[in-house]
Formats: C-alpha cells, structure tokens, sequence
C-alpha cells in the first residue's frame, strides 16, 4: 500500500505504520492508494496518475473548493478534518459575540487614543437570542458553550428534525430561516459553501432582522452578500459584525469593511490553536489505521 502524504505528518506515519510506505510528493509514488494533504495536493491532474486512489484525507474543513463529482464518479472516498477545528472555532464564536457585547471595541479604540470613558451602556448576554444557521459540529460546540450565558439557542437545518442537543428549536425551510433571523439577537453562520447556501444571507432577509442584532460568521465569506452585509452596517440596520471569512481573501485593502467601527474581524484564523498538530497527528493515524482494516473512516463528506 503507498500513500502520498504531506511533509509534517510523514515521520508520524512512518514511525505508526512501518510496513506501509509513505511519500512526500505524487512525483515519489507511481501508484497511490491514498492521498493525505490540502487542495492542491489532491487536483484532478494528479489524481489522473493515480487510477487506484480510494481515499483522500484532506485537512481543512471546508471543501467547497473540490470537485466532489468527480470524487464520486472515481469511487473516492473524502474525508475532511472539521472535528479538528470544532472547539477552538466554538470559542472564536463566544469571543466575537462578548467582544460586542462588553463594548470591547469602544474599549480598546479609547485605551489607544488614551481616552477614560466608562458610561457605554450594554445589554446583558443573559436572556437573548442567538440563532446559528447550520447544525453541524462546529454550530454544536457554539450551543454547547452558550448555555451557561443563558441565552435562547435556536438553529436552522435545512432537512427537518424534531430537536437536536444543545439547540430549543430547529427551523427548516424558507419560513423557518426567516423566522430565525427575525428572532435573532445574534445570527451565526456555519454552513458550507454550496450552491444552495451562496449569497443566503442578504439584502432580502438582513431586513428582517432587529435593528439591534449582530452577525457572527466562521463559515464562508460568499454565504452572505458582502455588498448587502456593508450597506446594512452603514445604514445601521445591523448593529454589529464579527468576521473571520470574506468573500475575497486577503480582504482587499480598498474594501470599506476595514473602516468600519461596528466590525470586528480576524484574517480567517478562528481554528488556529497551538495544539492543531496533535489534534491532526491524532485524526490521521486513526484514519490510517481504518483504512488499513477496512473499516468506516472518520469525518466522511457524503
């Protein structure tokens, strides 16, 4: 069995699998059984070279980006890393809506322009809304780590269920999403990138939210209009934004979002923690070790 595999994950790999041999390029390995790595490790032109390729391991959690019909046409099995990047994307979420909700911004602008103002009034966390579009894993952990705020968690899921943990109600459907984003104090985005959820977020429904309500969005930067997003901070129809996505990255510097106060933003890193490795150490040793006996692999994109 040979498996391509990207530098920092060889040696582990080696040192847990002796008997299988590994390679650090496609161009080391003529016939791969398996593909471990990120987009570009992983085109269409190299699996082309590779007609015996049954699994990909890809290590972000995001896979708009990939042709996954031809995935399927090939009978290749794909697997992303999204529970890597669950809790610390969780916390990124906690920390964008306390940032607003403590008036940390105002805050931060005073202590640099050394200016003592303490009379911001805020509105406690305790006994709000906060609606999360997408039920996944990440938006699990956000629930999960919003119940001792008190707050009312409620979801929208796109195929009905009757309840999920951690979430009061799950909203499905057009009706449903605007229910949700009429309720919403805070509106958090996670869903994938498809062509379903492209510009769901836009000038159509950000109207019918409170005038006070602030967006979180740790999901892609094309799931909302960024245009329409702009316009309703301008006009003050949204209060406040917390972003770790953009439509365009690196964010261009012509781009108003750089100047506007009432956003808070972070240059796509909410999943960047110290201990990332060992958490990918972990999820592809064991994902290996499946894939040798034959077994169901972790984190499969259906």
């Amino acid at each position: 069995m040979n498996i391509i595999v990207i530098k920092p994950y060889i040696e582990i790999l080696r040192k847990n699998f002796p008997d299988i041999k590994f390679y650090k390029t496609d161009e080391e390995c003529t016939d791969a059984s398996a593909i471990i790595g990120l987009p570009n490790d992983f085109t269409k032109e190299i699996l082309e070279k590779h007609p015996n390729i049954k699994w990909i391991q890809g290590l972000l959690a995001g896979y708009d980006m990939l042709d996954l019909d031809y995935f399927k046409q090939r009978k290749i099995t794909y697997t992303n890393a999204k529970d890597i990047f669950s809790v610390p994307i969780a916390e990124d979420v906690i920390c964008k809506i306390l940032i607003h909700n403590t008036n940390a911004l105002k805050y931060i602008n005073n202590k640099n322009q050394k200016i003592w103002q303490g009379k911001y009034k805020r509105r406690e966390l305790f006994g709000q809304t906060v609606g999360i579009i997408g039920t996944g894993s990440i938006a699990t952990e956000v629930a999960k780590r919003l119940q001792g705020f008190g707050v009312k968690v409620i979801g929208y899921k796109r195929t009905p269920v009757i309840s999920l943990p951690y979430f009061e109600e799950i909203y499905t459907g057009k009706k449903g999403m605007n229910d949700l984003m009429l309720q919403s104090d805070y509106l958090v985005i996670t869903v994938d990138l498809n062509k379903d959820t492209y510009h769901m977020i836009n000038k159509d429904n950000l109207k019918l939210m409170k005038k006070n309500a602030s967006i979180i969005n740790i999901a892609r930067g094309s799931v909302i209009n960024e245009e329409d997003l702009i316009e309703s901070l301008k006009n003050g129809d949204i209060d406040y934004v917390g972003l770790d996505v953009f439509e365009q990255e690196p964010l261009p510097l012509d781009s108003e979002i750089w100047n506007l106060e009432n956003v808070y933003m972070t240059p796509h890193t909410s999943g960047t923690v110290e201990n990332i490795k060992d958490k990918f150490d972990k999820l592809i040793v064991e994902n290996v070790q499946r894939f040798i006996d034959n077994e169901t692999l972790a984190n499969v994109v259906k």
